[in-house]
């Protein structure tokens, strides 16, 4: 067979996110960053320089129609109230896209953007990358092989102390942009926990509150969930928490249950050797271990999502993902629009929830 092309990136919004879609793209054998899209091309070039970038050949435009012009694939890592107007205009182009999270602040930015990519037919993957994450696609496998049996209750966390540290502080802040902690942040956790479950939210009842400065929004939101198949489920989203950065997972299950890196049951055991030998994710090893009362349990030694910085995150899989599906028409990226559209609406459903005292909303938001 013949090599693959290589496809021209376009980036927009060179930022700290950015730098890391960039490094993942200069070490894809099958991509080559040729355009940059920004205000400003000398802070543009100061943020590459800042994390250790080098693009000698590439050029910079303050024009996103000229940068879809001449680009195959655009990475779209601008600020949040942007992501919807970018993301039309490039499947209007017929240009493949990695979206940064959130793809859309309303149903009716969801909506525009399904349709302008359904009418297209390219390729997108949604910046939900924790997809990627060995340790949830350790929880994933579990579920989906049936280990954990069916699940009757999920609960993940996104838990923060987010203030003017932040690159985007200017802007993740407003309801113009920012909007909500769920949009801007926690909803990785609302994904996560659609996509470790395997089931789908039918109604959220929400409630949230504010304490940290600075925020046009509130700061920290408890969102409880009816699940399919009667199963329960919750978020939590928060910046306001006196701790280091955590991510957390749990599936509860009728055989097993999975608690963060823990995997514990009643009746029948789990075999160590068994999910060692059985476990399609690399880098994964399984222990055994106890519990803090002394019970038995069998640990995950892997890399977990704990770290808030973008340098820790498995970008380079997200991007090998879409370009591989961009030569492979039988592939589908781990996460597009039309999947990351339903974590949306969950997001978009309890927000509205918490404003109206927390009176239940059902879903889908939106209908085909």
């Amino acid at each position: 067979m013949a090599e693959p092309r290589t496809l021209r990136v376009g980036i927009t919004g060179v930022g700290w996110c950015a730098s890391q879609h960039i490094a993942a793209f200069q070490k894809n054998p099958h991509t080559q960053v040729t355009w940059l899209h920004g205000r400003d091309e000398w802070r543009t070039r100061a943020t590459l320089a800042k994390n250790g970038l080098a693009l000698p050949d590439v050029r910079f435009t303050t024009s996103y129609d000229e940068l879809l012009a001449n680009v195959d694939v655009v990475s779209i890592t601008t600020p949040n109230h942007l992501h919807a107007e970018q993301a039309v205009a490039a499947a209007r182009a017929g240009t493949h896209m990695v979206l940064e999270k959130p793809t859309g602040l309303d149903e009716q930015e969801l909506v525009r953007i399904r349709d302008a990519v359904r009418r297209a037919g390219i390729r997108t993957v949604v910046s939900f990358e924790l997809r990627y994450n060995p340790y949830l696609r350790v929880a994933h496998w579990l579920r989906a092989s049936g280990r954990l049996g069916a699940i009757r209750f999920a609960r993940t966390q996104y838990l923060s102390r987010v203030t003017d540290w932040y690159s985007g502080w200017n802007w993740v802040r407003t309801r113009a942009s920012g909007r909500s902690h769920l949009l801007a942040a926690g909803c990785h956790a609302v994904d996560a926990l659609r996509w470790c479950s395997g089931l789908e939210a039918q109604a959220v009842s929400a409630f949230h509150t504010h304490f940290t400065t600075g925020y046009e929004w509130p700061t920290s939101i408890a969102v409880n969930l009816t699940l399919e198949g009667q199963a329960l489920g919750h978020v939590t989203s928060s910046t306001d928490f006196m701790m280091p950065y955590s991510f957390s997972v749990e599936l509860m299950g009728d055989r097993a249950t999975l608690r963060q890196d823990l995997i514990q049951w009643l009746d029948e055991p789990v075999q160590v050797d068994e999910l060692g030998a059985s476990c399609p994710v690399a880098g994964v090893r399984f222990e055994h271990a106890m519990d803090a009362g002394g019970r038995p349990a069998i640990r995950i030694r892997t890399v977990m999502p704990d770290s808030a910085d973008v340098t820790h995150h498995p970008f380079q899989e997200e991007i090998d993902d879409l370009v591989g599906s961009i030569f492979d028409s039988r592939r589908q990226p781990a996460i597009d629009v039309f999947d990351a559209q339903k974590t949306m609406e969950v997001c978009l459903a309890a927000d509205r929830s918490a404003e109206h005292a927390g009176a239940p909303v059902r879903l889908p938001l939106i209908t085909d």
